[in-house]
């Protein structure tokens, strides 16, 4: 029994340090594609610097929603006591997105004034939101039997922290693709009070939660 223990927590930990590489090694991706010609000399150094500036924002946006997906992960699976294969897979779907990421923020940098790479670029963030959603769901089914338990307001408002982004960024795809382009590429500011409203719920939850055991 114990040894049963062991081994599954061991196959948890894989799991994780997966995770973790995954996103590390997306991060890396990310500010590879931002490459200067070869053969420049110091006096055409800066005005092709000045030319890369659209990867350069698009490698910030980037490495700021990576970052978000990181904690929301982060926060979701720290909670996780016993491995389980359909978590596992539905992390693995997670994990895809990620690493598709790189590729849509080049197509997005590279065309920034176009529509469709900005569409896409959204698409691919509202699939990992879509997926971490599903990811929750299952590893907290069965009343949460894999993370020691879980309230239905608790599970609730974590669900409801990890679809608020596909729902934004699902309405920057559509307005992305039609024509609708300055309000798609501010569409990520309207995450920013929805996520705080969403924490400060959660704060109230937890001080709710924590009230009786300190009576």
């Amino acid at each position: 029994m114990a040894d049963d223990a062991s081994a599954d927590r061991r196959m948890l930990d894989r799991m994780i340090l997966f995770s973790d590489a995954v996103f590390a090694f997306a991060l890396l991706l990310l500010a590879a594609e931002i490459r200067l010609p070869e053969g420049i000399d110091d006096a055409t150094i800066w005005p092709q610097l000045a030319l890369l500036a659209p990867q350069f924002a698009s490698f910030l946006i980037s490495f700021g929603l990576a970052s978000l997906w990181w904690a929301v992960h982060l926060s979701a699976t720290r909670e996780l006591r016993t491995f389980d294969w359909p978590t596992a897979l539905c992390n693995l779907l997670f994990l895809l997105c990620i690493v598709l990421l790189p590729f849509a923020a080049d197509t997005f940098g590279a065309n920034m004034m176009a529509n469709a790479p900005l569409g896409l670029y959204w698409c691919v963030n509202a699939a990992a939101s879509a997926a971490m959603t599903l990811l929750y769901i299952v590893m907290t089914r069965d009343k949460g039997r894999l993370v020691g338990g879980i309230r239905g307001g608790e599970r609730l408002l974590h669900i409801c922290q990890a679809l608020a982004p596909g729902v934004v960024f699902a309405l920057g795809a559509y307005w992305a693709f039609t024509d609708q382009i300055w309000l798609s590429r501010f569409c990520a500011v309207l995450l920013a009070p929805i996520m705080m409203t969403l924490g400060l719920i959660g704060g109230a939850m937890r001080r709710r939660k924590l009230r009786p055991a300190n009576a």
